[in-house]
């Protein structure tokens, strides 16, 4: 995983083409990695992991990112 990168304007973009704007207001931006956006829940305290460009979600295992389908990501932050 490259190393995250702090970025002075958040980039909500992703996050609001996957979901509505009330449940965008449970997120923190945290910065990203490369084209990856990071998103933490504010309650639960997971991750979201979004491709900013493609749209794709991802999860971070012990050997860097693998992608996911949408169900699994949303799944595993309100899980």
């Amino acid at each position: 995983m490259e190393p995250i990168v702090a970025v002075n304007v958040p980039d909500w973009k992703p996050l609001e083409s996957v979901l509505s704007s009330e449940r965008c207001e449970e997120f923190m931006y945290m910065g990203r990695s490369g084209e990856i956006i990071l998103y933490k829940h504010s309650r639960t305290r997971r991750y979201l992991y979004i491709d900013r460009t493609t749209g794709r979600f991802y999860r971070h295992d012990g050997s860097g990112m693998s992608e996911i389908g949408r169900d699994v990501a949303l799944e595993h932050v309100y899980g």
